[in-house]
């Protein structure tokens, strides 16, 4: 345990110095460097645990959904929602230092795939999902139209989309990688393609203020 908080705090200093570099906002998208991916792996874990679990809460997940999560990472959310037993959880996640660890984690308990979020056509059916989950990942689609239409496409009428987002912490990164994080801006595209509702969150820290949307289909 005391290891493990110094391996936290040093990757917490380290994001101090490096977070508004394009390297750092690449492995925060996808770690694939060891010492980058190692701040970016750190900070997921130690930064991210109150907005996963009210987000989870918030989607509201019955034993009857079929639930999409998109970028899961190390699998925090799908900790908790496993929890919930739903009765189908599938996964997107492009990182292959995530798949492992997942496939690891989760086994069958999860279906994993490693394709874009943008082309599912062949691994998921019109209409087929209940509710889909993105925390922290709405920064990344680009270009964001794309990836909407291939949501739109497989959610259900009256399915939900959830995004959760920290628009204040990333407003400085690197705009090369994170294309999405004007709240402003990424809801008049949200709204061409979907019925939107959000609010902020503030569970109490500074890590875990977030915005949750909604997104519904017309």
């Amino acid at each position: 345990m005391i290891l493990e908080n110094l391996l936290n705090k040093l990757a917490i200093n380290l994001h101090k110095y490096f977070k508004n570099t394009r390297i750092m906002a690449e492995n925060l998208r996808s770690p694939n460097s060891f010492f980058f991916g190692f701040i970016a792996k750190r900070l997921m874990l130690v930064g991210n645990q109150k907005v996963i679990e009210d987000s989870v809460e918030r989607l509201n997940v019955k034993s009857e959904d079929k639930i999409l999560e998109i970028g899961s990472g190390n699998g925090q959310a799908l900790i908790e929602i496993l929890k919930k037993s739903p009765l189908q959880l599938k996964v997107i996640e492009i990182s292959s230092i995530f798949r492992n660890h997942l496939k690891k984690k989760f086994g069958n308990k999860i279906e994993l795939f490693e394709n874009d979020a943008k082309n599912l056509k062949g691994i998921i059916n019109n209409g087929s999902i209940d509710k889909i989950l993105l925390i922290n990942v709405i920064y990344f689609l680009n270009p964001l139209d794309l990836y909407l239409k291939e949501l739109k496409r497989i959610l259900k009428k009256d399915g939900t989309i959830f995004i959760a987002a920290k628009f204040e912490a990333v407003k400085t990164f690197d705009d090369n990688v994170f294309r999405n994080k004007h709240i402003k801006d990424l809801l008049k595209i949200l709204k061409r393609f979907f019925k939107v509702s959000y609010k902020f969150v503030d569970l109490g820290d500074i890590n875990s203020k977030y915005y949750a949307i909604y997104l519904k289909k017309n």
